[in-house]
């Protein structure tokens, strides 16, 4: 059986994490409709769906950066918290090793 050999980049894989947990969401959704306006209730569905889809093609089939894409601005801010962590974690060793 062939292995998969393609490794998910660390954005990709965020990403990723990203999309399934608003597909869970949506999924949430349709198995608790609403019973006074199905119709309405069905249009919604479909418009996060599509959401959704503009989204993820955006953002991991043409690989858009663009800030207005939730998913980047969460992403961005990931990447911030991340390097911030890293300077704290250097600074704690630089002090460590100081001392």
């Amino acid at each position: 059986m062939p292995q998969n050999t393609c490794k998910r980049s660390e954005r990709e894989e965020f990403l990723d994490n990203y999309f399934l947990l608003r597909l869970q969401k949506l999924i949430t959704k349709i198995k608790t409709p609403d019973l006074e306006s199905r119709k309405d209730h069905i249009e919604n569905i479909f418009d996060s769906l599509m959401d959704i889809a503009d989204e993820y093609q955006a953002v991991m089939i043409e690989d858009e950066e663009e800030h207005y894409w939730e998913s980047i601005e969460m992403w961005t801010d990931e990447l911030e918290q991340r390097n911030a962590i890293r300077w704290v974690n250097g600074s704690l060793q630089e002090q460590e090793n100081k001392g």
